[in-house]
């Protein structure tokens, strides 16, 4: 499982690593996940970078705290598709996902595990000034087990 996730996390950084030139911002989200079991709120970190125009990757964390005896974390590696309408920013978004979980099964202890899977979604950007914009996003999680749609609501700086 290490190998897995020292992969996975030299992945995202090979990600970030190659921006060399175009759009670079880093921003903060705060999430809910959803599902039929279990609902929690989170707090998390992005870093985005147009590699090509109309092309954004980022590379995204999250942490959700425990609600329901669960709580979990995610790395994403997404790519979006950019689509300018006047002063707003639509984009698809694909990608990958690393989520791990933690169960409290009370006096019995409790469970970790983490898994790969994938990200499918969309979101809308509006700009506060010409270094700020608010984003709000929906996307849905497929990882074994804990399939779930998860919507956002964040802040992204310009560098």
């Amino acid at each position: 499982m290490k190998k897995i996730l020292f992969t996975f996390v030299m992945l995202l950084v090979g990600m970030t690593s190659f921006a060399q030139q175009g759009a670079t911002w880093v921003g903060l989200n705060v999430n809910y996940g959803m599902h039929s079991d279990y609902k929690n709120f989170g707090l998390g970190a992005k870093v985005q970078y147009e590699f090509v125009d109309n092309w954004r990757a980022e590379v995204a964390g999250n942490y959700f705290f425990e609600k329901d005896n669960v709580s979990m974390w995610d790395a994403n590696l997404n790519l979006h598709y950019l689509i300018h309408a006047g002063s707003l920013t639509i984009y698809p978004l694909a990608g990958f996902t690393l989520l791990g979980t933690s169960v409290d099964l009370g006096p019995l202890g409790s469970h970790s595990d983490s898994d790969f899977g994938f990200n499918v979604g969309a979101g809308i950007e509006f700009p506060i000034s010409s270094g700020i914009k608010l984003n709000i996003e929906g996307k849905y999680q497929y990882v074994n087990d804990w399939d779930r749609p998860v919507i956002s609501a964040g802040l992204a700086f310009a560098l």
